[in-house]
């Protein structure tokens, strides 16, 4: 079909035409084909508020559940919902490994294992595909920090490289994926987008037919790409491929068979989605009903709370007296971190305060127990326009003439490429926020603003703040980051102000504004909460992360929760030993806390059922069924990745600090807080005696306690010569009490195999076959000789 087609028309399909679109070329019968980011929901591709989609539990959630059936289900519903709206691929999920346990998007990624993360991000692709919608896995490879990610470099070797980072992508691939996404990163001094040797392994040696998609801006030329094996620059117009690729052709530097292979990939995308004249998308999965996605992630959110701790706490009564909710994330949770791909959920969601008010018929008290309140966008608060609409005015201006004016109920913008209404992004224009804003309580507010340009904030006339303009290489960085300039000022309860927020753009692929609102401090948070707790039968004690903790191009410092948090549950726990803490967060938080609580249940980012769901575990009608995707460890220190910086040259060296998570605490000899697979339930298992072969391993599992619930049986291996092991296989199985099944763990071939010496071996002798409950809780010891 690329026969069609003249060079220049060949080369113009492999550049998208906008952030979202791909061109349509009628000479082949091709439509556009529409793509949106995933991980999380489906983003607006013009990130407009006014758009909303299912969110769903994060990455991190979706790896605690220890369930492919259950991840599945939920790309299911978002593939659904995908098709609904006629989308074509969406980019998720997201593959790289959290092992340092402090990215910005470690809640984005579902393991530090990759044989976790590989299983389950496979069965978010056969859930999304199935629907005939394009999983596109990210970002190949390595992208597992955010710290300088547009420069940086992992430098890995071959047997770390094949072994860990590359394994998740290569189970995607085996799984059928139709797509991949490149890191921003480089591998080992290349960027991933023109890596020859990385896009050999994918398309040469896993026989990857699908289409290799750049990450947004990540391409600065056009040879080293196309030669290696890039096949779409995103997002468009084009920068480097399209033009530019076609004159690289005509002046011989790539072969006319590389663009032609570019545009096959295209096209055979196109095909499977039903972009191709002739063509229907290819679902082999029922659609999930709109009406029963939200039940989906509500049981998704049960399937992902790992209990880690329970001193005969859990569940509680549904029947008791007094329950005490409290915490800044009991009436204000976190969902997702903050990245571009940030999720509107339509409809509003539940917080955990309304949710276990609804399900306990006692008396339900709440105090946030912490003095201040996080930053939040201008937009969420009580705001109206000049004329009195409820809203924020957004005018945009080019050459000085007002050519959009609109009303919306957000104040986070951002554009690539294009501003619906209002033309290209790359012209120099100005945009105006206003809005005016009747503050509910007297004392000192704080505002701040932010953008691609010159920025400029006033209250009430006076002048806040004023932001210059980013420099031209960090426009994307500050606009990821969410930079903001503010000051406080004070304001009368029930007098109202005009908040006007200006930012003048020289144009760039990016226009980006944020005006963000933070109300007074209420003092004495911490005693109320304690007067509260301790007049309590229980208390459910909520605390985490914010939208900001976790972002886009930004690492954390520490897994440490802020020192209010810490203090809030030292104080709680202090005067009512039945406290459950539920940690809201999306990464592995330090606990050194965690022995002055009753419980503790880990509830991450886990979509718009949190709440419900956790009302569910909390009186018993669900069991929190999941295992921990991450290690906890004593403290950060226990990492090998503890430490590791960027050198002179931006380089990490990945390989000194090898192997990560479990595996590196293994070879120490130090416990972890909480394990990886590690996570207890409302009842209690016992395995039976074990057998190994070549297939897998076969272990009798009974129910021991007094009601139904899940084990994970997790299988390690230790080839010989190896200090530590690695997970090789897990099952999930639910047994009535009393109940015994005979329970397989599947082991396929490259359980045995390692990267030696540029090819796979099986290491001659006895390898020893663990069976566990958990990286630290290991029940028997087989053995397999080879």
């Amino acid at each position: 079909m690329t026969g069609a087609l003249d060079p220049a028309r060949r080369a113009a399909l492999t550049a998208g035409e906008t952030g979202y679109r791909t061109p349509a070329e009628p000479a082949a019968g091709l439509r556009p084909m529409y793509l949106v980011d995933g991980p999380l929901g489906l983003v607006s591709p013009t990130f407009d508020e006014r758009e909303t989609s299912l969110l769903l539990p994060s990455g991190i959630a979706l790896g605690a559940t220890w369930d492919p059936d259950v991840v599945r289900s939920v790309a299911a519903a978002e593939g659904a919902e995908a098709r609904r709206r006629g989308f074509d691929a969406v980019y998720a999920p997201n593959l790289n490994l959290a092992r340092t346990g402090l990215s910005g998007r470690t809640f984005e990624m579902l393991s530090e294992d990759p044989l976790l993360a590989g299983v389950l991000g496979a069965a978010f692709v056969e859930g999304l595909q199935g629907q005939g919608v394009a999983a596109v896995p990210k970002h190949l490879v390595c992208n597992d920090t955010e710290t300088e990610r547009q420069r940086m470099s992992a430098d890995v070797d071959d047997t770390a490289l094949r072994e860990v980072y590359l394994r998740p992508f290569e189970l995607a691939v085996r799984a059928g994926a139709w797509a991949l996404m490149t890191a921003y990163n480089r591998l080992n001094g290349t960027p991933c987008a023109a890596h020859t040797e990385l896009l050999a392994i994918v398309k040469g040696e896993w026989g990857f037919d699908g289409l290799v998609i750049s990450d947004y801006f990540a391409l600065h030329e056009t040879l080293g790409p196309a030669l290696a094996g890039l096949d779409l620059e995103m997002p468009g117009p084009a920068i480097h491929f399209g033009a530019r690729l076609a004159e690289a052709v005509e002046r011989g530097e790539v072969p006319q068979a590389r663009v032609d292979d570019a545009v096959t990939r295209l096209l055979r995308l196109a095909g499977r989605v039903g972009a191709l004249e002739g063509s229907e998308r290819q679902v082999s999965a029922p659609a999930v009903p709109a009406g029963r996605a939200h039940e989906v992630l509500v049981e998704a959110a049960v399937a992902a709370f790992v209990l880690c701790r329970n001193e005969d706490v859990l569940p509680l009564d549904p029947a008791v007296r007094r329950l005490a909710v409290i915490g800044p994330n009991a009436d204000r949770p976190c969902f997702q971190g903050a990245t571009f791909g940030r999720i509107r959920p339509g409809g509003g969601v539940t917080t955990p305060v309304e949710a276990v008010r609804k399900r306990f018929p006692g008396e339900v008290v709440h105090e946030r127990g912490v003095d201040g309140v996080p930053p939040a966008p201008l937009g969420g608060f009580a705001v109206s326009t000049p004329d009195g609409r409820p809203g924020v005015l957004l005018e945009h201006f080019r050459g000085g003439e007002l050519v959009l004016s609109e009303v919306r109920a957000d104040s986070t913008f951002i554009w690539f490429g294009d501003v619906p209404g209002a033309g290209p992004t790359t012209e120099p224009g100005t945009l105006r926020l206003t809005a005016v804003f009747t503050p509910p309580v007297e004392g000192r507010w704080t505002f701040g603003a932010g953008g691609s340009g010159a920025t400029t904030l006033s209250v009430g006339g006076t002048v806040l703040a004023s932001q210059p303009a980013p420099a031209p290489g960090d426009v994307m960085g500050q606009v990821a980051r969410a930079e903001t300039t503010g000051a406080g000022i004070e304001l009368r309860a029930g007098e109202p102000v005009t908040v006007v927020a200006e930012m003048v753009s020289a144009g760039s692929r990016v226009q980006a504004l944020t005006v963000s609102c933070t109300p007074p401090s209420a003092p004495g948070a911490l005693e109320r909460a304690r007067r509260l707790a301790a007049e309590a039968d229980a208390v459910v004690l909520v605390v985490g992360d914010e939208l900001e903790t976790s972002r886009e191009s930004r690492d954390l410092a520490s897994s440490a929760l802020p020192a209010a948090h810490r203090e809030l549950i030292r104080e709680v726990g202090r005067v009512n030993p039945r406290t459950v803490v539920v940690v809201n967060a999306g990464r592995p938080v330090d606990a050194p806390w965690a022995g002055d609580v009753g419980a503790v249940l880990q509830g991450w980012f886990a979509g718009q059922g949190f709440g419900e769901a956790l009302a569910r575990v909390l009186a018993g009608d669900d069991e929190p069924g999941g295992r921990m995707p991450v290690t906890v460890p004593l403290r950060d220190e226990d990492r090998s990745t503890h430490g590791e910086v960027l050198d002179a040259d931006l380089r990490r060296d990945y390989t000194a600090a090898e192997p990560t998570g479990y595996r590196h605490l293994a070879r120490s000899g130090t416990r972890a807080r909480f394990a990886f697979g590690s996570g207890l339930g409302y009842t209690t298992f016992r395995f039976g005696p074990a057998a190994v072969d070549r297939a897998g391993v076969r272990v009798p599992v009974t129910n021991t306690g007094p009601r139904r619930g899940r084990e994970v049986v997790q299988v390690y291996v230790r080839a010989p010569g190896e200090e530590d092991a690695r997970l090789a296989g897990f099952t999930g199985v639910r047994l009535d009490p009393d109940e015994t099944a005979e329970v397989t763990v599947p082991l396929d071939e490259r359980t045995w195999h390692r990267w030696r010496e540029g090819r796979w071996v099986v290491p001659p002798g006895v390898h020893e076959v663990l069976v566990a409950r958990s990286a630290e809780e290991i029940t028997q010891v087989l053995h397999r000789e080879w």
